[in-house]
């Protein structure tokens, strides 16, 4: 009886896998196409929800500054397990309850909403217009500085030019493997659900995981936990600036020892996209009042505003090649 049970068990399981994967290509080039023609939602984005969900999570379950470093780190993930599960719940109750053509509908609007692959290229343009003026007046840079400083946690009143294109880069480059390559990634790994993870321990991470004194240990497992979720989508975007651009450099640069600086996957893909474009990044940046020197990535010529629009490029050919690859192989 209990083999028999589980028997059937198993062949829904593989029932259902083998209905996903045949819809899997039609579910990403829709939410990709969604995204483009539509872009992020302004003003009911799900994630600005759950951002009012995460605030109240952490006023009600932080603990003081003065409590251990351990319970302070324990307390965090709880929080952390407290903010995502609910949801997580939620979804597969959804999907367990609903007809399969909804699920498909279902998946294609999760992805979608995950995905902010037109929401980086307006922000990126927003730099490049003003930037690309000629010749740049001072009210133009001071447009291409307000404009970066949408995307970027570095101090961005006093930027030169090249500064304003260095930034905008590197955020491109890094956004690009966490926005978009990052959740096409985990969808094909575990569908919607995958998704919805991903996109919520990300956002954990950029509300949690900042090393100031009142987050430092309580935002610890938010920020190790995405570390570990972009780890193989990071090393697999290397790979794909790296075809998409200079080959050679862009794996060269990828594989420095230098790139290993604070996150372990910022350095590497965008040591990659700028080896892929032929420009240096890194260095030295104003980080709140302060400036925090840091390696050179990428090898080349300094930034400029060129650059810019072509890191834009790169990113738009590298998700042709993943729905390519996709659309081939799933």
């Amino acid at each position: 009886m209990i083999l028999s049970n589980l028997d059937s068990i198993i062949d829904a399981f593989f029932d259902n896998f083998l209905a996903f994967s045949s819809c899997t290509s039609l579910i990403l080039v829709s939410a990709l196409v969604l995204d483009r023609l539509l872009g992020e939602p302004k003003s009911w984005h799900p994630l600005i929800w759950f951002g009012r969900w995460v605030d109240l999570c952490r006023k009600h379950i932080q603990l003081p500054l003065e409590a251990s470093q351990s319970r302070q780190r324990m307390v965090g993930m709880l929080a952390w397990l407290v903010a995502v599960l609910p949801w997580l719940l939620i979804l597969l109750a959804l999907f367990w309850l609903l007809p399969n053509w909804l699920d498909t509908l279902f998946s294609v609007l999760v992805l979608y909403f995950a995905i902010g692959w037109q929401s980086l290229r307006e922000h990126a343009l927003a730099i490049y217009q003003p930037l690309s003026a000629s010749p740049l007046s001072e009210e133009k840079l001071d447009e291409a500085r307000r404009a970066v400083s949408y995307i970027v946690s570095r101090d961005t009143q006093n930027l030169d030019e090249s500064a304003v294109a260095k930034a905008g880069i590197e955020s491109v480059l890094e956004n690009g493997s966490d926005a978009i390559f990052a959740p096409i990634f985990w969808f094909l790994i575990f569908g919607a659900p995958g998704v919805l993870l991903y996109r919520l321990a990300n956002t954990l991470d950029a509300m949690w995981g900042y090393k100031t004194e009142s987050l430092l240990y309580f935002g610890w497992f938010a920020a190790r936990f995405d570390d570990v979720l972009n780890y193989v989508p990071a090393r697999l975007v290397v790979y794909t600036y790296a075809a998409c651009g200079h080959w050679r450099a862009s794996i060269r640069s990828a594989r420095r020892p230098s790139t290993r600086w604070k996150s372990p996957n910022a350095g590497p893909v965008m040591a990659a996209g700028a080896g892929a474009l032929g420009v240096q990044l890194g260095g030295e940046a104003p980080y709140f009042g302060k400036v925090e020197t840091r390696p050179i990535l990428g090898e080349g010529d300094l930034p400029a505003p060129h650059h810019l629009k072509e890191a834009i490029w790169l990113v738009d050919k590298s998700v042709f090649l993943w729905g390519l690859v996709i659309c081939l192989l799933v």
